[in-house]
């Protein structure tokens, strides 16, 4: 567990500032999309209102994958450059 933590506080500020905001951005858009879900299962019952709200929900948890890894990916580039001067 201590290799774990020493590694991820190793990312440079850039990156760790890309996944806090990613993480914030995949909260929010998962608290809409189930507020779509939970408004239409309560008032609606529509089937176009719950599809937008789960496809939302899965669609900002691939933007946070993507997020995490271009942040991981950016990191790894820059201490790679820096190792090699």
């Amino acid at each position: 567990m201590d290799k774990i933590f020493k590694t991820l506080n190793s990312i440079n500020n850039f990156s760790k500032k890309l996944i806090f905001f990613a993480s914030a951005f995949v909260v929010s858009s998962c608290v809409i999309g189930i507020t779509l879900i939970m408004y239409n299962q309560t008032f609606l019952n529509q089937v176009e209102l719950y599809s937008i709200g789960s496809t939302l929900i899965q669609k900002s948890i691939v933007v946070f994958a993507h997020a995490v890894i271009a942040a991981l990916i950016m990191d790894w580039f820059k201490n790679s450059f820096q190792n090699d001067d």
